[in-house]
């Protein structure tokens, strides 16, 4: 997830992003499905369930 954020593969800016991931979830944003597996919140920007958004379902 860093490198796809365009952080830089070191272990303090993979850790920081776990943080953030965890944060998000913590907040409502995001949902962890199992350790390392987070995709976006029901009702997060037009995102419903399954991650389907409202106007497709």
């Amino acid at each position: 997830m860093a490198q796809a954020l365009g952080e830089p593969d070191v272990r303090g800016r993979v850790e920081t992003t776990r943080a953030r991931l965890k944060r998000l979830t913590a907040l409502g944003w995001l949902t962890q499905h199992e350790p390392g597996l987070f995709s976006i919140a029901a009702g997060i920007n037009g995102h419903g369930l399954g991650g389907v958004a409202n106007d497709e379902a």
